[in-house]
């Protein structure tokens, strides 16, 4: 496999990477992948077809793919389909989508995809999902967070052990099981599970940042070791920690709204 070496930002829900494309073989994965072709032509091959794409690219969660560029870099955005459910009157998740989006708006995403890796704040992948999908911006407008589902981000974020069960996060909600977990989705944009899973990969590349050792980084995140961190990050994104080169820059992105 060719080297992965440029730039991912975490968040919740999001990863963005901005760099050489490394060869893969077909593969799939949950996250849906957005492909920007600012740096040049995209090259997408699933079984059914080879073809070339210079416009915005969706390719849907567990569609097989290959992707490559022959551009010295691309930017690449993987997102929680969770996070694109207000999207779904215009994408299929489980398609390979070619957008047809005019200069205007391509120019906008540019922009927004361009910003200081500093000033990419939590909501990142959903805003960038908004310039996409333009008509969805109204209803998909980001609402004051309840104080209960505030607190129980705070709580999380502020636990040690990850591996949380239900009754022990809602318990301290005040509110019932059926109640928490819609006002948590509704607010998050994820579930419970969805967004634990989330957290424990931004603790995970966090620690990988800062150290090399996927074993130190699995034990940090709450995975029961780098066997299982290296699985889920592969069926999360389609690669594994180790396919990225030694000079890949991790960022994470804090919560927040």
């Amino acid at each position: 496999m060719s080297d992965w070496a440029g730039e991912l930002t975490v968040g919740l829900g999001w990863v963005y990477y901005s760099g050489p494309v490394g060869d893969t073989d077909f593969h799939q994965h949950y996250a849906v992948q957005i492909c920007f072709p600012f740096s040049g032509p995209l090259h997408i091959e699933t079984p059914q077809k080879v073809q070339t794409v210079d416009n915005v690219l969706v390719v849907g969660s567990n569609v097989s793919h290959r992707l490559s560029s022959p551009s010295p870099t691309a930017q690449l955005l993987y997102i929680d389909p969770n996070l694109l459910r207000k999207n779904t009157a215009r994408l299929s998740m489980d398609q390979l989508a070619v957008l047809q989006l005019l200069k205007p708006q391509m120019k906008r995403i540019e922009t927004a995809l361009g910003v200081d890796t500093r000033q990419r704040e939590s909501n990142f992948g959903r805003r960038i999902a908004n310039l996409i999908w333009p008509l969805e911006l109204a209803s998909n407008a980001f609402s004051p967070i309840d104080p209960r589902i505030s607190q129980t981000l705070a709580e999380i974020e502020a636990a040690e052990d990850l591996n949380l069960r239900l009754n022990q996060v809602v318990e301290s909600s005040g509110l019932s099981v059926s109640r928490f977990r819609h006002l948590f989705s509704a607010q998050v944009g994820m579930s419970l599970k969805s967004y634990l899973l989330w957290t424990k990969l931004q603790r995970a590349i966090q620690s990988l940042a800062v150290d090399s050792s996927l074993t130190t980084a699995a034990h940090v995140a709450g995975f029961a070791d780098s066997a299982h961190l290296s699985r889920t990050f592969r069926r999360t994104f389609g690669l594994a920690p180790a396919d990225l080169n030694k000079n890949a820059h991790f960022t994470t992105r804090n919560r927040g709204r």
